[in-house]
């Protein structure tokens, strides 16, 4: 996209604000237009007081009455009329400018996480902050001062030919060398520009990074090495950025050189016209006025290019990624079932990341609703995929995932994510306190749900020794709290979230084996009646399952109970022994 398109795209999000713009540019061409009939009206008042001293013409006051009030009347008008559009267009940027911040926001969470885990949320931070600061300044600009310019050069200075045609032709010679000249600026540093945009990003995200991990900062001594790199990039952009500034250098002096010489250029063909009785003092005067007036309104039109031309990669970044359409959306007539009960079944599920190997294949089972069933395999053998397509972070290449016996496809996003709850093998927590943290999935929980939550999830004791209880904040993606703490805290949210359907996707991993054990049983009934499915690498948290599916290369090997598997002697029955379980192995309990 050229630089004016991105520009024009921009005013589009003007959104709700459309009239009000409008109104702007039109309070602008008035502007230009009072602005325009000042040196006019001055110049005919000189001329009216020249023709005053030739002899046998007698000049009143009263002659130069009417120009006289014209020319205050634009001028005064001039002031409020400025104040007003200035005050605007300060609200209109503003009020857009955390608008179109919202829009990105929304947008961003929408995108699957296949987005997110290919684009660094440092630069994604970056791109919306500066592109939502990059458009209100543009729009600002614009509307407060530089609609009122281009009018002025575009519209208002060609009338200019009609006052006298000979001193006209200099202003319009003027603005087309400014032109040429803007022209061959754009081009000799559009790509560089760009090129700056690529490294500032990269110190977004280099910052971000660093300052994400700063205990693994210290602990391996890596701070010199880290500000180093850092310094690195910064010189990257220092060198790209100064070959822009020189061209953009190059043309405000060429742009206040070619105004200086309009001055003289006029004054001087404008006393040959007026020997010639081809030109009035008058019109030397408005003309002098014109190209004064002029320096200024090139003076902003450059300015208002240069930054145009600064911002437009910032906001081509922005664009993209309001054109990155969510793979995953609601279909035109999904509907919200309520709460489900959690009858699953998956057809012949197959997924693939890159279109070329399969992440799972032909998945094919059925979950009756309340039955508990674990998945379990190698690391990468389809287990989070084949749940991550139940809770669609992705959508199924073939086959269908129902749930009570409609395609999930059909369903509403929220309504499907409403009733599943989802414990991470990472705990994601936010910089919140731990009660924010614990509403995420049910804002209006009480008091007693909450404590209910907490009990189940073994939090109660450690939530009670914090300073301020449920109110403590728990710091950046929850580290003021242990390990353990955070994934306690995130099985209690997902409890108290109360879902028909649960996901716990190795949700005990980081307890110690004391806290796993009470942990596991107080799991146990918190999950009665609800579908659950268990990801676990520690074959000992899953001898409760009702089934057992075993994965291997993205497809089903093996499923029966924990008893049946182990004595099969296949793949689970190696994965115990590894783990010396066989012959310690207790009987595993019926389901339901």
């Amino acid at each position: 996209m050229s630089i004016f398109s991105v520009y024009l795209r921009a005013l589009k999000l003007l959104g709700s604000e459309k009239y009000l713009a409008i109104f702007l540019a039109f309070a602008n061409l008035a502007l230009a237009i009072a602005q325009f009939a000042e040196p006019v009206l001055f110049g005919r008042i000189i001329d009216k007081l020249t023709s005053g001293q030739t002899p046998g013409i007698v000049l009143t006051f009263r002659d130069l009455v009417p120009l006289l009030g014209a020319w205050v009347g634009f001028g005064l008008f001039s002031i409020p009329a400025g104040v007003l559009v200035a005050l605007n267009a300060d609200k209109l940027a503003h009020r857009r400018r955390l608008a179109v911040m919202a829009l990105y926001f929304e947008h961003v969470l929408h995108l699957p996480l296949s987005f997110h885990s290919s684009v660094h949320s440092g630069r994604l931070l970056k791109v919306m902050l500066e592109g939502a600061a990059g458009m209100s300044g543009l729009w600002l600009s614009f509307f407060r001062e530089n609609c009122a310019s281009l009018a002025a050069l575009v519209i208002l200075l060609p009338l200019s030919l009609f006052l006298n045609w000979r001193l006209g032709a200099v202003l319009i010679v003027l603005v087309a060398l400014f032109a040429v000249l803007t022209t061959l600026v754009l081009r000799k540093t559009e790509t560089l520009q760009q090129s700056v945009e690529n490294y500032n990003s990269t110190l977004a995200e280099h910052a971000s990074d660093a300052l994400g991990n700063v205990p693994v900062i210290q602990s391996f001594t890596r701070i010199d090495i880290e500000t180093k790199t850092l310094g690195g990039i910064i010189d990257s952009v220092l060198g790209a950025q100064m070959p822009v500034l020189s061209w953009w250098a190059i043309a405000a002096v060429a742009t206040r050189a070619s105004s200086t010489l309009s001055l003289l250029s006029i004054f001087l063909l404008g006393t040959w016209l007026n020997l010639q009785g081809l030109a009035s003092v008058g019109e030397i005067v408005t003309f002098m006025n014109f190209a004064t007036m002029l320096i200024a309104r090139l003076e902003q039109v450059v300015g208002f290019f240069n930054a145009l031309f600064m911002q437009a990669p910032k906001l081509q970044d922005f664009f993209d990624v309001l054109d990155t359409d969510p793979k995953v959306a609601d279909a035109p007539f999904a509907v919200d079932p309520g709460r489900l009960e959690g009858r699953v079944v998956f057809e012949n599920v197959s997924f693939s990341y890159d279109g070329k190997r399969p992440a799972v294949s032909n998945i094919a089972f059925e979950v009756a609703p309340g039955e508990t069933v674990a998945l379990v395999g190698s690391t990468g053998s389809g287990k989070s995929t084949t749940l991550g397509l139940l809770h669609r972070v992705f959508d199924p290449d073939k086959g269908r995932v129902l749930i009570d016996g409609m395609d999930i496809r059909d369903l509403t996003l929220a309504s499907l994510r409403r009733n599943i709850g989802v414990v991470f093998q990472e705990p994601m927590l936010f910089a919140r306190s731990i009660e924010e943290n614990l509403r995420v999935g049910r804002p209006g929980a009480t008091r007693e749900e909450i404590e209910l939550a907490l009990e189940r999830a073994q939090a109660t004791e450690f939530v009670g020794r914090q300073s301020e209880g449920l109110s403590t904040i728990v710091g950046e993606r929850g580290r003021s709290l242990s390990g353990g703490e955070r994934q306690r805290i995130s099985i209690a949210r997902a409890l108290l979230k109360n879902p028909p359907i649960m996901i716990l996707d190795e949700a005990t991993s980081a307890l110690d084996a004391t806290t796993e054990r009470q942990l596991q049983g107080a799991l146990e009934k918190a999950t009665e009646g609800r579908t659950t499915f268990v990801i676990a690498h520690r074959l000992a948290t899953i001898r409760g399952a009702n089934r057992i599916f075993v994965f291997d290369q993205g497809r089903i090997i093996e499923a029966g109970s924990f008893d049946e598997l182990v004595a099969k002697g296949g793949l689970f029955a190696e994965l115990a022994r590894a783990q010396f379980m066989v012959g310690q192995v207790a009987p595993a309990k019926a389901g339901p």
